[in-house]
């Protein structure tokens, strides 16, 4: 429901909505927002709160909201998926190095277990020099999600959604950070997975060490590994002397100490190599985009936005419904399910097209009801949306003569009305003798259907809506 916005939201998903918003103006022409206008300029605030706050109430009356949190439930569901990758990578990885055999080669072990996840970050890294930001992710999980989504994302609503995402995307450079914290969320849990399986296989069974080679000599190993072994000797990691690196040529057998040593340093070089290199780019990521969220910012600029800005900083104000609306248009009524009023709620009592001569109210209302009277000029209908959006009632309750034929333009004046309270209900009031063409409350239902109420949001007759709590005066 509309009540249920934010009155000033500029997060991700008020902007995407807005971007789905204008895409669909771009391409298929504006929306019928009489409605959303009118509220948009009371909720008051900047050129681009406006537009925002419009672009809301659109996109819950079309059901872009419901497709926003369809897709944001999905990449809930990806992140598990994620995960999921990222043990079997880590186990697989530990698998290829000491699966086979007895003897670990330690370059090898090392290229198995690190070799990979530094050459993605290098890519990551080489990405924000190489080329231009965009919305495309530059990572292969960043794409394999994106297209994952795309599949799982059918229909037009999900379609337009995911396109306007994009686009926010690209437009405030977010494509590297967003497909970065996939890859780094990624690739932390599996040498996580990998440095934990490694340190059970290593307690649990008896390894050894050694390099092999035949075209470089030992003096190319020591310094190798006494390179590599400098930033974990710096966190506690054991390294190996160089003596102990010429004697672990595989010709020379080693102590139970000394293959201790080279766990150290195998398990020290996945760590600093590893695992804190992606923590550091992740938290970085983390943070840039929780920066870049936050400083959100239309492009007014653009197709769709400069024409909606003079109507929502108006001079003069057009309200309320004088003409029937266009042939192909019904107006559309966000679902909602009605429930019986209770003596704390607000409850607004207005008729619509009521005849004059009746009396008004046909029945004593509950008490704390409000009575807004019968509206039906230009300037009482502006006076209603005035007080409406003053008081914001749970519960607005608009009176109808089920012996009028409803047109279009009543029908799209109620639709407008109903956005106003938590809860509306339409009452066909019968004439006093009760009687009343059956094929008029038929049209009533049909068309009041047709524009998005319910059947139990259509009553007959004021007092079916009285529950026996209520008092009156």
């Amino acid at each position: 429901m509309t009540h249920e916005l934010t009155s000033h939201s500029t997060g991700f998903q008020a902007h995407c909505l807005a971007e789905a918003v204008r895409l669909k103006e771009s391409g298929w022409g504006p929306l019928e927002d009489t409605a959303e206008v009118r509220r948009a300029i009371a909720n008051g605030g900047s050129s681009e709160e406006r537009l925002l706050f419009r672009a809301q109430l659109l996109a819950q009356r079309e059901g872009w909201a419901t497709a926003y949190q369809h897709l944001r439930q999905v990449l809930r569901w990806l992140l598990p998926l994620v995960l999921l990758l990222a043990v079997v990578a880590g186990l697989s990885a530990v698998w290829g190095v000491l699966g086979v055999g007895s003897t670990i080669n330690i370059i090898t072990a090392l290229v198995g277990l690190v070799g990979l996840n530094v050459l993605t970050l290098l890519f990551w890294l080489a990405s924000f020099f190489m080329a231009k930001d965009s919305a495309k992710p530059g990572s292969l999980l960043g794409k394999l999600s994106l297209k994952l989504l795309a599949r799982v994302a059918r229909g037009e609503a999900n379609t337009l959604v995911l396109g306007a995402g994009v686009n926010v995307v690209a437009r405030h450079k977010l494509g590297r950070w967003v497909s970065g914290l996939v890859s780094h969320t990624f690739w932390v849990w599996a040498t996580l997975v990998a440095i934990l399986a490694l340190l059970w296989a290593l307690s649990a069974r008896r390894y050894g060490f050694g390099w092999e080679t035949t075209l470089l000599s030992d003096g190319s190993f020591v310094v190798l590994v006494e390179s590599l072994g400098s930033v974990p000797r710096w966190l506690g990691f054991d390294v190996p002397s160089a003596e102990l690196i010429r004697l672990s040529n595989g010709l020379n057998p080693l102590t139970v100490a000394d293959q201790r040593v080279w766990s150290s340093w195998l398990l020290g070089c996945l760590v600093c190599y590893g695992l804190l290199p992606r923590v550091l780019a992740w938290v970085v990521s983390a943070l840039v985009m929780r920066y870049r969220l936050r400083h959100l910012q239309l492009d007014r600029q653009l197709p769709g936005w400069v024409e909606q800005q003079e109507r929502l900083f108006p001079v003069h104000v057009k309200v309320g419904v004088d003409a029937e609306a266009p042939a192909d248009y019904v107006a559309a009524v966000q679902p909602t399910v009605f429930i019986p009023p209770s003596p704390s709620d607000t409850v607004c009592v207005v008729a619509v097209e009521y005849p004059s001569d009746r009396p008004w109210p046909p029945h004593i209302l509950p008490t704390g009801w409000v009575d807004a009277g019968v509206v039906d000029t230009r300037a009482e209908r502006e006076q209603l949306l005035q007080r409406l959006l003053q008081q914001s009632p749970d519960y607005l309750v608009v009176v109808c003569d089920a012996g009028q034929t409803p047109d279009r333009g009543v029908v799209a004046w109620l639709g407008e009305l109903s956005s106003y309270g938590r809860y509306c209900a339409v009452v066909l009031q019968l004439e006093p003798d009760g009687m009343v063409q059956p094929e008029r409350l038929e049209a009533w239902r049909n068309r009041l259907g047709a524009a998005g109420f319910k059947a139990e949001q259509v009553h007959i007759n004021v007092q079916s809506l009285f529950p026996s709590s209520l008092t009156y005066e």
